[in-house]
């Protein structure tokens, strides 16, 4: 089993700040309940380079690659996604080998 790394790079919607909180509770405890650990979670100062500026990034990870794929077309994920989409005017998540090239 080998373990994997989410990636995640939002976008916040104007007005994101009223749901942010329940957001981000809801997601953490979804996240707990699948052994996923948040190594960080920040908020982008700037871009230096390139034309996409994104608002928060964020690197999750999991057990397993297996559960990385699964857990975020799971229905308890996807019930989420209409408050997902209250607080990201862009969101985009990316699966990555776990550790180093």
């Amino acid at each position: 089993m080998r373990q994997a790394t989410i990636v995640v790079e939002g976008v916040f919607r104007d007005g994101y700040e009223e749901h942010f909180a329940e957001y981000s509770r809801r997601v953490r405890g979804y996240l707990d309940r699948h052994g996923a650990l948040v190594i960080r979670r920040q908020r982008v100062e700037k871009s230096l380079y390139g034309t996409t500026a994104i608002d928060l990034v964020m690197i999750i990870d999991l057990p397993s690659t297996e559960i990385a794929e699964r857990i975020f077309f799971e229905p308890e994920y996807l019930a989420l996604i209409p408050l997902r989409d209250k607080v990201f005017a862009d969101f985009r998540m990316y699966l990555a080998t776990y550790g180093d090239i």
